[in-house]
C-alpha cells in the first residue's frame, strides 16, 4: 500500500480502504451462507413397492459411482422372513456389476463403533420392504444412522423400498390406523398413526403400494392432520428420487401422486369430520418434477 504526503491525499486513500474493508466484512457472511447452501448433499431414490424397475436401479448404482465402483450396503431389518428378497435384489445389482453387502443388524450392533466404521465405505445404502416401524426401532439414534446420514451429506445415495421409502420422512406413517377400522379408514381427523422416521425427507410424509392399495384417504387424512407436510404417494415400480437441488423427479413404470395442502383453508372444530378447501393435487408421470419450494410441476413434454 502507498500513502501520498497530502493529507486530503491520506484521508482519501484511508477512506478508499476502509470502505473495501467494510465491504468485505458485508460480504463474509454472504460468502459462508454460500458456502453452506452449496454444501455437497446426496441424492434419495425411494420406490413404492413391488418390483422395482431396471432402469431405478441402474439410476440409483449411476449415483453410487457406477458398475465397478459402487459399494452398496442392502438392510434387510423391515422384515422377519427377508432371505428371498434379499438375494433377489442382491443377485439383481451384481448383474450390473456391483459390490454388493447384505448387512442384518440388531439394535445392539447400530450403535458399536465397529458397525459405524463398516458403514462409513459404502456409497450406496438400500432398505428393503417390510415393516418401518422395525427400521424405526433398530436404527433411530444410533451411530449407524448417524453414519450414514453424514455420507448422504457427503454426496452418497440412500434409497429403499416400500417400507424403505415410508421411514425416510421426518413424519413416518406406520402403517397402524387410530381409529382401528382397517387398512382404508374414512377421511377424518386424528385416524392415521404417525412416528418418527430417519428424517431424509423432511417436509413431506410418504404411502407406498399408493394406486394398488388405495391409500387416497389414508394420506389424504395424514396430510390434514399435519398441512405443513406434502403427502406423496408412490405407485408401484414407481420411484420418486429427490436431488440435491431440493427437487422431485419420478422414475419407472406409474405415477406419484403429490397432496400439497399448505395453503389449504380448514375447517378447526373438534370433530373428526373435516372440510377443506385449496387443497392441490398433482399426478405426476415418469419424467415429471416437483418443486416443494415453489410449489411448482415440471411435466414431460409439457
Amino acid at each position: 500500500m502507498k500513502f501520498t504526503s497530502e493529507p486530503l491525499g491520506l484521508i482519501a486513500v484511508l477512506l478508499r480502504h476502509s470502505l473495501i474493508i467494510f465491504g468485505l466484512l458485508l460480504a463474509g457472511p454472504a460468502c459462508s451462507e454460500g458456502a453452506r447452501d452449496s454444501t455437497l448433499r446426496g441424492n434419495l431414490i425411494i420406490v413404492g413397492g413391488g418390483d422395482t424397475p431396471v432402469s431405478v436401479q441402474e439410476r440409483f448404482v449411476a449415483l453410487a459411482g457406477g458398475a465397478g465402483k459402487a459399494r452398496i450396503a442392502l438392510f434387510p431389518m423391515a422384515s422377519t422372513a427377508f432371505d428371498e428378497e434379499a438375494r433377489e435384489v442382491m443377485s439383481e445389482l451384481q448383474k450390473l456389476n456391483i459390490d454388493t453387502h447384505l448387512v442384518n443388524i440388531e439394535r445392539k450392533d447400530a450403535d458399536t463403533e465397529a458397525t459405524a466404521r463398516f458403514l462409513e465405505g459404502f456409497s450406496g445404502y438400500w432398505f428393503l420392504g417390510g415393516d418401518q416401524n422395525r427400521l424405526a426401532a433398530t436404527l433411530l439414534g444410533t451411530r449407524a444412522l448417524d453414519v450414514i446420514e453424514r455420507r448422504y451429506q457427503e454426496g452418497a445415495v440412500v434409497g429403499g423400498t416400500s417400507a424403505g421409502a415410508a421411514v425416510m420422512t421426518s413424519e413416518m406413517l406406520t402403517g397402524k390406523p387410530k381409529s382401528g377400522k382397517g387398512e382404508f379408514p374414512a377421511i377424518a381427523r386424528g385416524s392415521i398413526d404417525v412416528g418418527k422416521g430417519f428424517g431424509f425427507l423432511p417436509g413431506a410424509i410418504v404411502d407406498q403400494h399408493f394406486l394398488k392399495r388405495a391409500r387416497y384417504n389414508r394420506l389424504l387424512s395424514a396430510v390434514l392432520d399435519q398441512p405443513q407436510l406434502i403427502g406423496v404417494g408412490i405407485d408401484e415400480e414407481t420411484a420418486l428420487q429427490v436431488r440435491p437441488d431440493g427437487r422431485w423427479e419420478v422414475l419407472g413404470n406409474s405415477y406419484v401422486k403429490v397432496i400439497d395442502a399448505r395453503r389449504a383453508r380448514l375447517t378447526h372444530d373438534r370433530k373428526s369430520i373435516v372440510g377443506a378447501g385449496n387443497i392441490r393435487l398433482h399426478l405426476l408421470p415418469r419424467g415429471g418434477v416437483f418443486d416443494p419450494k415453489k410449489g411448482e410441476v415440471s411435466l414431460p413434454g409439457g
